[in-house]
């Protein structure tokens, strides 16, 4: 075998195994549950997320990779002076502060690649009957 056939071979090869090293799990789906809300309102899905100025709601987030495997998960608001995200003390839970009336936008952010974007309203705490 030449040398100049050689090395063809091993840059084929090198190139399969680079391939398949940047093969790996993927993004799959976003879990919402456990979800705190208040008696004046609020909520948190993957559709919206609502919450009362001045009040904090709650929520357990996962999400999943394609190899069904929980992944690394950081939320950030795109306006912290709107609504504020923070980390809880139990792992996965986290808190949505409703700092003014608003909106803005929660980022997913999973291996670090934004998985989901959901809008988020803060309202005017309804008045007490």
């Amino acid at each position: 075998m030449s040398l100049g056939r050689l090395f063809r071979r091993m840059a084929v090869l090198g190139g399969l195994a680079l391939s398949l090293a940047a093969c790996g799990p993927e993004y799959d789906r976003t879990e919402i549950t456990g979800v705190r809300k208040t008696q004046l309102g609020g909520d948190v899905s993957t559709q919206r997320i609502e919450v009362p100025e001045g009040l904090v709601i709650k929520a357990h987030i996962v999400v999943w990779n394609d190899d069904n495997e929980q992944m690394e998960l950081a939320v950030r608001s795109k306006d912290p002076s709107i609504i504020e995200v923070a980390g809880v003390v139990n792992e996965r839970d986290y808190a949505f502060l409703g700092k003014r009336r608003g909106r803005t936008e929660i980022e997913f952010v999973a291996d670090d690649t934004v998985v989901l974007t959901v809008e988020a309203n803060v309202t005017a705490q309804p008045a007490l009957p």
